[in-house]
């Protein structure tokens, strides 16, 4: 393991790159509550040349969008189909359906998860988080 590599799994430990076809993905504390505390970390899941990423969600239900600002506050799930898309999609809430599957444009699907620090209100998490299975498919004309 590189230092790089130490450092990101010292500050943040959920973050990996997952590469193994048919790899179940949960957030930190699924199917209880996802913790209290402030956790952020990223997940890339890397297909083989020529195959694309696949995410189908089972189960997916954080904290909502806020009904005053339309958007996803304390906490969220940022999906990018590529490492050169600058910006993903957000989701919170139980915005993901179950059976919804997510597909990379090239061979790389990227998850940004965000959990705020509800301890700093005096709340705890009452959200379960997610569970996913990572799957690849080929990527049609692919050579």
């Amino acid at each position: 393991m590189s230092y790089r590599d130490a450092l990101i799994k010292q500050f943040s430990p959920y973050t990996s790159v997952i590469s193994t076809s048919g790899a179940v993905v949960v957030s930190p504390g699924y199917p209880d509550n996802v913790p209290s505390t402030k956790t952020q970390y990223t997940q890339v899941f890397r297909a083989p040349e020529c195959q694309r990423a696949v995410l189908k969600f089972d189960d997916f239900g954080i904290e909502p969008r806020s009904a005053r600002h339309k958007r996803c506050i304390f906490s969220f799930l940022e999906i990018r189909s590529d490492v050169s898309v600058p910006e993903g999609k957000i989701f919170c809430g139980e915005e993901i359906e179950k059976g919804t599957a997510f597909k990379s444009d090239k061979s790389e699907l990227i998850l940004h998860y965000m959990n705020g620090d509800y301890t700093k209100f005096g709340k705890e998490n009452t959200h379960r988080g997610y569970n996913a299975t990572f799957t690849t498919e080929a990527i049609p004309n692919c050579s």
